[in-house]
């Protein structure tokens, strides 16, 4: 065996090793920790929400989704507390800007921060241990009845730690799984240690809750069938909306062939089959327009495509906006389109720009992925075969060449929004279970 071969073998031989023995240590430490400190007594109704990211050090769909959901558990009479991940946000290079101290005010609610420990300079052991301390300490001072973490594992696995310490449910809201999200950028990922050992880990966790809030019915499949996490345990917490922030538009504004998107300009995202689809209906003689809101790391490739085409007339890529102006871009289009790839995130993970969308009376074009088919109201929208240009185009034509059933399938996206993707439902119902809770028995 070539030298360099036999030393990479060893090499991933260590890291598999090393994988073991992380999730094993975690394992024995989660079971050891359920042993409740004598004398704490809670506030009824409280709960302690930790979050890996936050506005407005990063503005995203997973911090707009970390504050909507707060001030929506606000609304229905949780106490909540917030705190983001320990060492959050001064170890995120790409932070939006600095933190000016330990708290953050946004819109009445308070983000607190620990400087220390850091997921950055800690491997995920040492980081759940460490940060196990200082997040009971923070839920003590508080004396909350429940600790809720969002994604992912990172982020949950201290929380887990420190409401068990504590004799307190936990709660985890799965929003989806990282390691996917990964693979559909670096495709060879998925044979790593750290793509095993992050699903290792997210299953740990899950199986640990006492409580799992899944995203999309496809995650809660997938928690089942991976690792045995029972349906009673679990509750469906899809992204959602407050019907008062997200309006109808004003139709006497919108442009009638205008398509938008507002998000990540990734590749699982799958903008180019959506130029590729206007190219194919410009030379049909199809007149539409693109407005694309947004940036990332394939906009580049995006906008060469669009220049090799001859598209810059039709497709305008617009940048980075506030949240605000993202909607105002978005309500004078005629729809939305969500072109994504046929990705495994894609199939179990929604985004939840489409329920914006349909907010704002925007009927939607998505691929017939599985969760889209779940998560999309009857009659609100157009599916396309995912990652087919043709089809798209097709499906762009029929979708805009009746201006009359646009405006039907427009109404009918707002009413399933506001009846059936509500924050106040669901977070009624997690208020329900946290009034029910009794602590944890050691």
């Amino acid at each position: 065996m070539p030298l360099k071969r036999s030393k990479r073998v060893l090499h991933e031989g260590w890291l598999a090793f090393n994988r073991f023995m992380t999730v094993k240590s975690l394992e024995r430490v989660v079971r050891r920790s359920a042993r409740p400190s004598a004398g704490y007594e809670p506030i009824p109704g409280s709960l302690l929400y930790v979050a890996a990211s936050s506005l407005p050090y990063h503005i995203s769909g997973y911090t707009t989704r970390t504050h909507e959901v707060i001030c929506a558990l606000v609304s229905v009479g949780v106490q909540v507390k917030v705190l983001t991940r320990l060492g959050y946000p001064w170890d995120r290079k790409d932070r939006v800007k600095d933190a000016a101290g330990e708290t953050t005010l946004i819109d009445d609610v308070l983000y607190m921060h620990e400087r220390e420990p850091s997921a950055v300079r800690w491997p995920v052991l040492q980081f759940a241990l460490k940060g196990a301390s200082v997040i009971a300490k923070v839920a003590a001072r508080e004396r909350v009845a429940v600790i809720h973490a969002a994604s992912n594992h990172v982020n949950a696995l201290p929380a887990l730690l420190a409401a068990r310490r504590l004799g307190i449910p936990f709660y985890y809201e799965m929003r989806g799984l990282w390691e996917l999200t990964r693979v559909s950028r670096m495709s060879d990922f998925k044979d790593s240690q750290g793509y095993k050992q992050g699903l290792a880990l997210e299953g740990l966790v899950a199986s640990h809750a006492d409580r799992l809030f899944v995203i999309s019915e496809q995650l809660a499949n997938y928690a089942r069938q991976n690792w045995g996490v029972s349906s009673e345990r679990m509750a469906l917490l899809p992204n959602c909306v407050d019907p008062q922030r997200f309006l109808p538009s004003d139709t006497r504004g919108v442009e009638p062939t205008t398509i938008g998107y507002a998000g990540s300009l990734i590749n699982y995202e799958g903008l180019d089959t959506l130029v590729d689809a206007v190219d194919l209906l410009t030379k049909r003689g199809f007149n539409v327009q693109v407005n694309i809101v947004g940036d990332g790391e394939v906009r580049k490739e995006l906008e060469e495509q669009v220049q090799r085409l001859a598209l810059s007339d039709r497709i305008r890529f617009l940048g980075k906006v506030a949240p605000e102006s993202a909607r105002d871009i978005l309500a004078r289009c005629a729809l939305v389109c969500i072109p994504r790839k046929p990705f495994k995130v894609c199939e179990i993970v929604p985004p939840i720009k489409m329920v914006e969308a349909l907010a704002m009376g925007k009927p939607v074009i998505v691929p017939d992925l599985p969760v889209f088919r779940d998560e999309l109201g009857e009659g609100c929208g157009w599916f396309f075969t995912a990652g087919d240009h043709v089809s798209l185009a097709d499906t762009i034509e029929d979708a805009l060449g009746d201006q009359a059933h646009l405006a039907i399938t427009g109404a009918k996206a707002r009413q399933y929004a506001v009846s059936c993707r509500n924050w106040q439902k669901y977070m009624q119902e997690i208020a329900d279970t946290i009034s029910a809770e009794r602590r944890v028995s050691a």
